[in-house]
C-alpha cells in the first residue's frame, strides 16, 4: 500500500504523509546521486567538489541494505567530475551485486598524475553483476541493455573515455562468489591517451568450477 491509498483509510493520515515524506526523500536522494555520476557537461577537464561526491554518496546509501566502509577519498578541494563519477557509478554496482547487504569498500588515491580508486563487494550473497565482465572487456553490445543492467556498461565506458582501465578480481569458494573488486586505473589531464584506451579485465582467484 502506499501512500496516496493510505489516505483514503480512516485514521491513517499521519501514516500516509510519513510513508509519501520517505518516498520524497528517497527519490531526492536518488536524483542527485545520479545527477552528480552521470550529469558531466562533457568537459573532459570539468571539476567538481570532492565534498560534493561524499554527500551524494552518502545518501544513496541511506536506502541501501550495504553499507559502505570508506579507506581512502581525496582531500577537500575540486577532483575530475569524470573520475568522481566512475567512483559512485562503481560504489552502486558493488552495491546491487548484494541484494541481502553486504559491506562495500571504496578506496580512491589521488597523484601528481591521476587516481586510482577500488571498489569492492563482499557480503553472504554476493552476485557478478551480468554486464561487468562483458563491459569490461568490450564486448558488451549495448542494444541488449535495459535499466538493471546498463550502469557496468556506463561505467566502462566513461574509463574509456578517459584514457583508463579497469580490473576485476574475484575471490570464490567453489561455485559460490564470496567477493569482487574493480580498480579503476584513471589518468589525469595530460597523463592518458589522447583517443582512450580500452578498459580491461583480470580475474583472479578460484573460477568457481
Amino acid at each position: 500500500m502506499n501512500g496516496i491509498e493510505f489516505l483514503s483509510e480512516d485514521g491513517m493520515g499521519d501514516d500516509a504523509l510519513q510513508l509519501i515524506a520517505d518516498s520524497a526523500g528517497r527519490a531526492a536522494r536518488r536524483l542527485s546521486f545520479f545527477r552528480m555520476a552521470l550529469g558531466a557537461s562533457g568537459n573532459i577537464d570539468e571539476r567538481v567538489a570532492a565534498g560534493d561526491l561524499r554527500s551524494a554518496l552518502t545518501g544513496y546509501f541511506a536506502d541501501e541494505r550495504a553499507r559502505l566502509d570508506v579507506h581512502g577519498w581525496p582531500a577537500d578541494g575540486n577532483v575530475l567530475r569524470a573520475h568522481g563519477g566512475i567512483a559512485l557509478c562503481l560504489a552502486a554496482v558493488a552495491s546491487q551485486a548484494m541484494p541481502r547487504g553486504g559491506m562495500v569498500g571504496l578506496d580512491w588515491q589521488t597523484g601528481p598524475t591521476g587516481s586510482t580508486l577500488t571498489v569492492s563487494a563482499d557480503g553472504a550473497t554476493v552476485r557478478m553483476p551480468e554486464t561487468l565482465v562483458q563491459s569490461v572487456e568490450g564486448r558488451m553490445d549495448p542494444n541488449l541493455l535495459d535499466a538493471r543492467t546498463v550502469l557496468p556498461f556506463v561505467v566502462a565506458e566513461m574509463t574509456a573515455a578517459c584514457g583508463g582501465r579497469l580490473r576485476i578480481a574475484s575471490d570464490w569458494s567453489g561455485t559460490d562468489l564470496k567477493r569482487f573488486a574493480v580498480t579503476a586505473d584513471l589518468p589525469g589531464i595530460g597523463f592518458g591517451s589522447q583517443h582512450g584506451t580500452m578498459a580491461a579485465f583480470e580475474q583472479t582467484g578460484n573460477a568457481g568450477r
